[in-house]
């Protein structure tokens, strides 16, 4: 079984990577954000005579704004962060010619060659937009399923092959 495209990464597939990164890093902070929020608030209403249910109706909604306002602080930096680090390596986008089959993953983007053994992978994640192969934490090959001849098909055709040749605890796929 066997796996070959060429995908051309550009600044939309390094965006949704490294905002993916940041999100899954910061998860537990937003959600801490969304409890100080709701504290915050349960200070201001404390000696008011708001009904416990408006009270807590309150807290709910600024622990959801907090939240929010959080997740918008992180996008829209992690966004700009990226735009300026492409804009800076002068390289907006390249081919990547991937092959992957049972040896492992073969990598080409011009004439720099990679090839990397399943075991040596850290993970492969699935999101709704790509295949995430992570080389190390902050760093992996882009399978962007937009790019897909047949998106489904060709996803559950690599979900099948990583199913049979990695272990279970380094996937992280959807289907």
């Amino acid at each position: 079984m066997s796996y070959r495209r060429d995908f051309t990464i550009g600044l939309r597939e390094t965006r949704d990577f490294y905002l993916s990164l940041a999100l899954r890093h910061w998860r537990k902070g937003i959600a801490g954000f969304g409890l100080v929020g709701a504290l915050a608030a349960l200070l201001y209403m404390s000696g008011t005579a708001l009904s416990l249910p408006l009270q807590a109706a309150v807290c709910a909604g600024a622990a959801l704004v907090t939240a929010a306002l959080s997740l918008l602080v992180l996008t829209v930096s992690t966004r700009q962060r990226v735009k300026s680090q492409v804009r800076r390596s002068g390289r907006t986008s390249y081919v990547q010619e991937t092959e992957i089959n049972g040896f492992g993953v073969h990598v080409a983007v011009g004439r720099d060659r990679a090839k990397m053994a399943f075991s040596s992978l850290l993970r492969v994640r699935e999101t709704r937009k790509a295949f995430y192969l992570f080389l190390s934490e902050q760093q992996a090959w882009i399978l962007p399923k937009k790019q897909m001849e047949d998106p489904q098909a060709e996803s559950e055709q690599l979900r099948t092959l990583f199913r049979t040749v990695m272990e279970r605890r380094k996937l992280q796929l959807r289907g």
